[in-house]
């Protein structure tokens, strides 16, 4: 049953990054700080079905890349095309936001 244990290795390893990027990444609406940083690029999350989900999905995207932060974080929800699916209108959420480093530099 080498499956289950790589299955249930993926989902302990997502865990963990998971738990990481929530303690470790800072996110904010605003978009400036009153520290210094670097800016990266803009980042967008996974779909989830949750405005919680994809913020999370977010904060993970940005531990992945490396940045400290993320700022001017947003919420979109794509279109569902007509016909796709049973017919229920679903709404899935997507967060996205300027991923940024902190500098010590107080001139940035």
């Amino acid at each position: 049953m080498k499956w289950m244990d790589n299955a249930r290795q993926r989902r302990q390893d997502a865990e963990e990054l998971r738990d990481k990027a929530l303690a470790t990444v800072e996110a904010s609406t605003l978009s400036h700080e009153s520290r210094p940083f670097t800016q990266g690029k803009v980042i967008w999350g996974a779909v989830r079905s949750s405005m919680e989900g994809a913020y999370e999905a977010l904060l993970i995207e940005a531990s992945s890349l490396g940045y400290d932060a993320v700022l001017g974080v947003g919420f979109t929800s794509p279109a569902q095309p007509p016909g796709s699916g049973s017919g229920y209108s679903s709404v899935n959420f997507i967060a996205y936001g300027t991923g940024v480093t902190w500098t010590s530099d107080s001139s940035a």
